[in-house]
């Protein structure tokens, strides 16, 4: 299977790389434009770096679309031309067959949903961030004590799920990059 052919199936059915499951933002790579990506949309933003400055567009990407498309795909930064998951690269190279990587991936998003589902539960509705960093956050709440049983119980099953979830997407997605 080709990569064109394979990532249009597989990548529609996912978008995890770029709805904040898998990374928290992309880093722009020298020859990405900021201030294009900016007027296409993207809330571009410089961060300090040891002895420098790079710029990265947080995740979930502004220009996911809901089919899980990107409305900038021929302008997309660098690094989001140049990933290719595990999974992906697994069926173009015909170690895992299509249908298999299919059912990762309804499992990967099951996980991610039920995570979703979790925060929302222990207070935590910011669409717009990370899975990762609105985990952290939450974590960090309850760190600071001061909840009932049932809160705490809740915490565990997220904190079940996120790890659940993580070592799905250690084993099948993340390419090690």
């Amino acid at each position: 299977m080709t990569t064109t052919t394979a990532a249009s199936r597989l990548c529609l059915a996912c978008g995890m790389c770029c709805n904040g499951v898998l990374f928290r933002d992309v880093e722009l790579q020298p020859g990405d434009d900021a201030d294009a990506l900016k007027k296409l949309g993207l809330p571009v933003r410089s961060v300090r770096r040891g002895d420098g400055v790079i710029a990265k567009a947080p995740q979930p990407c502004a220009a996911l679309c809901e089919d899980n498309r990107c409305r900038i795909y021929e302008d997309r930064p660098t690094r989001c031309r140049q990933f290719e998951c595990l999974l992906l690269t697994a069926v173009v190279s015909g170690e895992v067959e299509a249908d298999a990587a299919m059912k990762t991936i309804r499992q990967a998003r099951l996980r991610a949903d039920k995570v979703l589902r979790l925060l929302r539960q222990s207070g935590d509705a910011d669409e717009h961030r990370p899975l990762s960093q609105r985990f952290n956050r939450t974590r960090r709440r309850f760190e600071g004590g001061g909840f009932d049983d049932d809160a705490v119980e809740a915490f565990a099953d997220l904190t079940l799920a996120v790890h659940s979830l993580n070592l799905l997407l250690s084993a099948k997605f993340y390419s090690g990059d």
